[in-house]
């Protein structure tokens, strides 16, 4: 089954510090292709035999529609909190709505992770089994982290249609359709979270969410820390340099 990972970013954030995640990726060897979504040329990157980029805006015109449509009111919200930059956190969402046509088993990490050391082959398969549709760090009572999100684009509903295409179609319509807005926060984490409760509740009922599975990493119910990517799973191999991390 063939496995990607998936990123996005703009010239602007990988002179910042997506670099480092391009140039981590080749230095430790990962032995999965990683696919970047980017908002402008893609020749602007370093090529690699393993990575390729993609123009999100070709890729996926409702990504550029929602930009924009939404520009102005944007700009608003985005200066008040960046908890309401709704723009910002699409980008990831159609990233990972378009990576469904390269792989089986989709692993999306932020532009601002670093890779440490090279990924086992079996540690995917721990990560996402074959009868789970999401893994997620959950922060029960919080909203999800989405710096790291893995997506099985294979497994089916009782219907035998593939349980991603259902959850896309939701996930993705909260920015087809402006309903971003209608959440307490407009980041991706809220729009994921909104989906997948939607999920979570009816899949005893509808038969397009039976079968739906998540696998919950980390250990927030005890820890409480935020940053749930510090759990050794991950952390053996990648790094999230959230906030004033990204600095150092």
């Amino acid at each position: 089954m063939n496995k990607i990972f998936v990123t996005t970013f703009n010239k602007k954030l990988y002179d910042k510090y997506a670099y480092k995640l391009i140039e981590t990726y080749i230095k430790t060897k990962q032995s999965v292709n990683l696919i970047c979504y980017v908002e402008d040329d893609i020749n602007l990157y370093p090529s690699h035999k393993q990575i390729k980029y993609l123009n999100l805006f070709k890729e996926q015109p409702e990504s550029l529609n929602f930009y924009k449509r939404n520009f102005e009111k944007n700009q608003k919200f985005a200066n008040a909190s960046y908890l309401l930059d709704a723009v910002k956190f699409s980008y990831k969402v159609y990233a990972q709505n378009d990576s469904r046509k390269y792989g089986d088993y989709i692993f999306y990490i932020d532009s601002d992770t670093e890779f440490k050391n090279q990924i086992p082959i079996n540690w995917y398969d721990d990560c996402l089994p074959i009868d789970v549709f999401i893994s997620i760090f959950d922060r029960l009572g919080f909203y999800t982290e989405t710096g790291f999100l893995a997506f099985n684009n294979v497994i089916t509903n009782n219907k035998g249609n593939k349980i991603a295409d259902d959850f896309f179609k939701l996930y993705v319509n909260y920015y087809n359709n402006d309903l971003i807005f209608s959440l307490p926060a407009f980041t991706d984490c809220h729009a994921l979270d909104a989906t997948r409760w939607r999920f979570i509740f009816l899949k005893k009922i509808v038969l397009e969410y039976s079968n739906y599975k998540e696998k919950h990493l980390g250990n927030w119910i005890k820890k409480r820390d935020i940053n749930v990517m510090n759990d050794d799973f991950v952390s053996k191999y990648i790094v999230h340099k959230k906030g004033n991390l990204k600095n150092n």
